[in-house]
């Protein structure tokens, strides 16, 4: 049998290869799980309010639902995520996920948050122009209705909620746990693949593309900062923009609240932009790892997502997604 000095066509590598298959499948599988679990205990929870006669003050009153929310937060999206990164870490021998002290200069971490907001902006753009180009073909996008926060303590609430909750649960599931269990295989896919399930979990043609491009910019300056706090606070201030913005445009009338967001938009934007310039200049020398895997990109995508678990959850959520869709009405 030829051998290469690199080690090619031998059975020690294809006997490598084969193990990181099949490690990576199961890694798949119980990402695929994780989802699976996540819509189950959301549906869970909602039947059991609508069984307590709640349901209609959970979509009227943004107060109640958002201290249900949180609950929902927590058990629905972090839970599964949680009891997966378990298994993972016991099934495909990764290493550590949650990374919190890694030590960052002050300066580079700034300007990859302003970078990472900025392209949360721009990412929102692009959005609205996939939505306007959805329209003109007939098809009407809509996405599940929040109430508008009322008084200082729904507020509070809505802040705690969309702000901090979301944000961490979220970064925690999908940058700390996927991400970090997948980064054996390269930092790229392991960005590109917790991207996409972050997409497609949000489950509607309005949020999913923002936060397939979000997910790819959070997870960047995650890895190349090398702290989940990163991620955290570009996810949590994107949220608390949004989430300022909806109550402008309540308060102000929709012109007015237009005029706003895009001025927003625009000079975050811009801001985020110069920030990535200046990052990638400052952070030059800590490339993306190419990880040590031995498997071609073709080879990952299709351990990771093409399993049965993943195959059904992707099914599932694609069901969801086409609930908010309606065409020629």
């Amino acid at each position: 049998m030829t051998t290469f000095s690199g080690g090619y066509f031998t059975p020690d590598y294809f006997f490598r290869k084969e193990n990181e298959k099949k490690s990576l499948r199961k890694a798949g599988s119980l990402c695929g799980l994780a989802l699976l679990g996540y819509v189950l205990i959301q549906n869970i929870l909602a039947l059991g309010i609508q069984a307590a006669g709640l349901w209609d003050k959970y979509t009227t009153d943004n107060f109640f639902q958002s201290g249900a929310d949180i609950f929902l937060t927590f058990a629905g999206v972090l839970l599964p995520f949680m009891l997966i990164n378990k298994l993972m870490k016991k099934h495909t021998g990764a290493g550590e996920t949650l990374v919190f002290d890694r030590k960052v200069g002050k300066g580079t971490f700034l300007f990859a948050v302003v970078a990472g907001v900025g392209l949360c902006m721009e990412a929102n753009l692009i959005s609205s122009v996939f939505i306007t180009f959805m329209n003109g073909l007939g098809f009407t996008l809509t996405s599940p209705e929040v109430p508008m926060p009322e008084g200082i303590q729904g507020m509070l609430l809505s802040f705690v909620r969309v702000v901090v909750v979301a944000a961490m649960a979220e970064e925690l599931s999908l940058r700390g746990y996927v991400m970090g269990n997948l980064k054996k295989y390269g930092d790229s896919f392991a960005i590109g693949s917790s991207a996409v399930l972050f997409a497609i979990m949000h489950g509607n043609l309005i949020q999913s593309p923002f936060a397939l491009i979000a997910g790819f910019g959070i997870g960047y300056f995650t890895v190349k900062t090398g702290t989940l706090w990163a991620g955290i606070l570009i996810h949590g201030l994107n949220n608390f923009i949004s989430l300022a913005l909806s109550y402008i445009m309540e308060i102000s009338g929709e012109e007015t609240g237009a005029l706003i967001t895009a001025l927003c938009i625009y000079i975050l934007g811009t801001a985020g932009i110069v920030g990535t310039v200046i990052f990638v200049i400052r952070s030059r020398k800590n490339p993306l790892s190419d990880g040590d895997s031995v498997l071609s990109l073709g080879e990952k995508i299709s351990g990771f997502f093409f399993n049965i678990p993943m195959i059904v959850a992707f099914l599932l959520m694609l069901y969801i997604t086409s609930n908010y869709i309606t065409f020629g009405r």
